[in-house]
């Protein structure tokens, strides 16, 4: 199931994406359009299959339009903020990779290795 304008337009106040859109769905089109494509390709790079009915990459592809959007209305604040909110989603999904330097498949309960020069909690 793809996303589609209704959904980008329940989740901005209906001032807001009038200000940014001034009734034109073309525009919110195009930011959804450039936000899937932003995320398959990080998709792609982790080597995940890009499905919107995986619920982390919909939310990801939504606060994406979200950013173009304000991007477009020239609020980089808060585009910058929905930027940094894609970030934590799509983080958790990259790839691990040993001390060796080979990839590991993340599995479910798989925690990285840490550092023992780390000075937190000391």
């Amino acid at each position: 199931m793809e996303i589609d304008i209704e959904e980008i337009q329940q989740s901005l106040s209906e001032n807001d994406y009038m200000a940014i859109c001034a009734g034109d769905d073309s525009i919110a089109q195009e930011c959804l359009e450039n936000a899937r494509v932003y995320v398959q390709a990080v998709a792609d790079s982790y080597d995940i299959e890009y499905d919107e009915a995986d619920p982390v990459l919909r939310l990801a592809v939504k606060k994406k339009t979200l950013a173009e959007l304000y991007s477009y209305a020239a609020e980089w604040t808060t585009a910058e903020q929905y930027i940094t909110e894609v970030s934590r989603i799509l983080n958790p999904l990259a790839p691990v990779t040993a001390s060796d330097g080979t990839a590991v498949q993340k599995a479910s309960g798989y925690t990285a290795v840490g550092s023992d020069d780390w000075k937190g909690y000391r």
